[in-house]
């Protein structure tokens, strides 16, 4: 008697909570998604930007159309560098944005049955999901979308009133967040219920594209940017695109950095890696399982060339050089990839390891020149503090279990580039 009562109590509560624990069950799966299943893009959309706590990096996002989203975005994703925050920021954004959708779409249409409007909320953020596993598509576009759809929440119930808001956000909300805020004139269609006024209805629709389409074509004057990137969004998607590397070299990256050398190992077996970079962190792997000899591992440093193929890949072979002692190799691929980010931004992954190359060679104001940089971010700015007192002091840097042996190494050996 006592399970049957229960089990009516959960069925009721089931019936009373039904839409906020759909809302729940979307948030647990993209956690789960990104959090277990896929950590290494989390991990990889933060390795290819640098966040700067700075009024000049504010006010550089800003000169430019979608920038505030664009800002929003970045400031998020430098939360990924822990991938548990990183999962957890995207299953609030991306239910966030089924949550917005859903209250949107019910009062654009009243008269339909809520279950169903309930479940066409998942489509906006199961799409920008979609898009958000190719890493040729910045967090901007999931931001913008949500800053979109905020500020067609706050727009007036009465149609006069939102009219004369929807006019006015939409070319300070295309500086502000970019071509997404083309969704108030799809969300002013809603008055298409009201059948008297059908055809006035798509006339103001149409009126605010062309005011859109004006915003865009004026901006293109003052602005660095294409037409068609402006009309596309500055940052929605790169602008030079396949650059980040496979998904095969970001799953070896993760662990490289994890230094999983075991899991490493047994990825290869399963499946033999196309990619020479991740032959090569094979190959450490093996050697630091004993698996390898030197002269074998020695064959990782054939043709530098033909491995820095993608950003990720430099990533990969600017550790992996720094593991075999070669710090120029390693400073060389990094400043692969502080160039090859096809956004323009910087990498601060990247930018700490330049420090570290630059203490053991002895370019300390080099180093103090990016430690000074590194100081304006969030989660890299006690390390570089640390790092300038190396730079200040460089009889300490003897004292460091890797960079003292690594300095040793470089006084005793031919500087190079290549091989």
């Amino acid at each position: 008697m006592q399970q049957i009562l229960f089990l009516m109590k959960i069925r009721q509560f089931i019936n009373a909570y039904w839409q906020q624990l759909l809302l729940l069950l979307m948030a647990v799966a993209v956690f789960c998604f990104w959090g277990y299943a896929h950590p290494e893009k989390v991990v990889a959309r933060e390795a290819f930007q640098m966040f700067l706590w700075n009024g000049d990096y504010l006010a550089d996002r800003m000169a430019v159309p979608g920038g505030f989203a664009r800002y929003c975005g970045e400031f998020l994703v430098q939360f990924f560098k822990f991938i548990t925050l990183g999962a957890a920021i995207y299953a609030l954004l991306f239910t966030s944005i089924m949550w917005l959708s859903w209250i949107l779409i019910k009062r654009a249409l009243p008269a339909f049955n809520q279950t169903v409007l309930l479940v066409l909320s998942f489509l906006p953020s199961v799409f920008l999901w979609y898009l958000a596993c190719n890493m040729d598509v910045a967090t901007t576009l999931q931001v913008a979308v949500f800053l979109a759809l905020a500020l067609m929440l706050a727009l007036p119930e009465k149609r006069f009133m939102n009219l004369i808001c929807s006019l006015v956000m939409i070319p300070v909300g295309y500086w502000l967040i970019g071509p997404a805020v083309i969704l108030l004139a799809f969300y002013h269609l809603r008055w298409l219920r009201d059948k008297g006024s059908r055809m006035r209805t798509v006339l103001e629709s149409t009126a605010m594209i062309l005011l859109l389409a004006s915003s865009v074509i004026v901006s293109s004057k003052f602005v660095p940017y294409s037409l068609e990137e402006l009309a596309k969004g500055v940052d929605y998607v790169m602008v030079q695109r396949n650059k980040y590397g496979t998904d095969e070299e970001m799953k070896y990256d993760y662990l490289l950095r994890l230094r999983n050398w075991e899991k490493i190992v047994d990825m290869s077996y399963k499946e033999e890696p196309k990619s020479q970079a991740c032959r090569n962190v094979v190959l450490l792997a093996k050697y630091y399982t004993k698996r390898c000899s030197d002269d074998e591992l020695k064959l990782s440093l054939q043709h530098p060339n033909r491995v820095l193929t993608s950003g990720v890949a430099a990533m990969m072979m600017s550790d992996h050089y720094l593991h075999m002692g070669f710090t120029n190799m390693s400073q060389r691929a990094a400043f692969e990839v502080m160039e090859c980010t096809s956004n323009y931004n910087k990498s601060a992954r990247e930018m700490s390891r330049l420090v570290e190359t630059n203490l053991i060679i002895g370019e300390y104001d080099v180093a103090l020149k990016y430690i000074s940089i590194l100081q304006q971010t969030l989660f890299y700015r006690n390390w570089a503090t640390r790092m300038k007192d190396y730079a200040m002091h460089p009889e300490k840097i003897k004292e460091n279990p890797l960079y003292g042996p690594l300095q040793k190494i470089y006084s005793e050996t031919v500087d190079m580039f290549f091989l």
